[in-house]
């Protein structure tokens, strides 16, 4: 999720409500149809206690006695930590996806210069991360580093479920391609091919995409055909007001997307990198309503020009969505929290062009951020009775 966006959105002062309505279990029953299969993100995990790894799998334990039977991880360089994580999962029986973020040095040559982001002194986060440019991403590190981390997992007997290579690229918070400009930056078709920033823009999702084809083929070289699959970033969609007010930049998802599918009538003899991922990740986080007709609506918003352009042959993961819990009332309502999640997930079953797939759908997150959190002080919150669902 996008770090700053939730910084600044936290800090609003007017709340939205909705209606009361019972959480009683059964009167949370999903629509018939398709079947969703839930998951849980717990990001930056080696962050977590000083890097204390004993209580870092303790996190893992409540996880799993609350019900989470999949998990998302972030991995952060070095990776023995989150090996040990994985195989703590793999011993709770939950299944593992591990984003592989663009963040880290060791992914760009010797001398790299981050472009600068945005402090936040007061929060949590900052509203943008300094980031490294995607242009300089160093194929053959990545291949050399993320090889080594596979190779390791694989003589350790770890089992990954899904890697996900890197994470809201479209977005400045996660890019450094993407620079701050005054009021905004939004790249869309009305973007001159030949803009400078544009050229570089591309030349990062190319680099990408070159990331993705080279997680599949280290993936099946080491864990065999088809045993681990392959995700694509999940795309960011933050509204436009706060990409203005924090003068950052944004490749609208769908054009990235058909970028990386080499399908933009200016591409020529572009190679289709979606061809060697399984999935691809989208972030999907709407407003409360008091039933499924505003997430619907946000769902056909967000997915309809994704699907015009890039088709539906693969399944698409929401590999993040949520609620921040301002939205429910000082203190919180968690069980209209609860209430709400179910409205989102009735939603996403009920956006139906025919030959569409959902993967899996991991809600944002367990422990790591106290406005999004579903565990708090050593206890589930009633909205965290989502986590005892696993399929919707």
């Amino acid at each position: 999720m996008n770090q700053g966006f939730l910084a600044g959105l936290f800090s609003a002062t007017v709340f939205i409500f909705v209606c009361a309505i019972s959480t009683n279990a059964q009167d949370l029953r999903s629509e018939g149809g398709k079947t969703l299969t839930l998951g849980i993100n717990r990001p930056n995990l080696v962050w977590f206690s000083g890097g204390d790894l004993g209580r870092q799998k303790q996190v893992l334990d409540s996880m799993h006695r609350a019900g989470a039977s999949r998990v998302r991880l972030a991995l952060q360089l070095p990776y023995e930590k989150a090996l040990e994580h994985i195989l703590h999962c793999n011993r709770l029986g939950m299944d593992v996806t591990i984003w592989i973020g663009a963040a880290d040095p060791a992914f760009y040559s010797d001398g790299a210069i981050k472009r600068e982001g945005i402090p936040n002194p007061d929060g949590q986060f900052p509203l943008l991360w300094d980031q490294y440019r995607l242009a300089d991403l160093d194929i053959r590190r990545f291949r050399r580093v993320l090889g080594g981390f596979l190779r390791d997992c694989r003589d350790r007997g770890a089992r990954i479920e899904a890697l996900q290579i890197m994470n809201e690229v479209n977005w400045a918070d996660f890019n450094g391609d993407l620079p701050l400009v005054e009021g905004g930056w939004f790249v869309d078709d009305t973007t001159a091919w030949d803009d400078e920033r544009f050229v570089v823009v591309r030349k990062g999702v190319r680099r990408c995409g070159e990331a993705i084809k080279t997680a599949n083929a280290l993936a099946d070289e080491i864990y065999g055909p088809g045993q681990v699959k392959i995700l694509t970033p999940g795309m960011a969609d933050p509204p436009d007001s706060w990409v203005r007010s924090v003068n950052a930049s944004i490749v609208r998802p769908a054009l990235y997307l058909q970028l990386l599918r080499g399908r933009h009538a200016r591409q020529q003899d572009a190679e289709d990198y979606l061809m060697f991922a399984d999935g691809i990740g989208v972030h999907i986080y709407p407003a409360v309503d008091k039933g499924r007709d505003t997430s619907l609506r946000q769902i056909r918003e967000q997915m309809n020009p994704i699907l015009d352009r890039v088709g539906m042959d693969l399944p698409y993961w929401v590999t993040e969505w949520g609620y921040p819990r301002h939205m429910f009332g000082t203190p919180p309502d968690e069980s209209k929290r609860l209430v709400q999640f179910r409205y989102f997930l009735d939603a996403l079953k009920s956006y139906r062009p025919a030959q569409i797939t959902w993967g899996h759908v991991m809600l944002f997150n367990f422990d790591m951020m106290p406005q999004y959190d579903v565990y708090e002080d050593g206890r589930l919150l009633e909205s965290g009775e989502i986590l005892k669902w696993t399929e919707f």
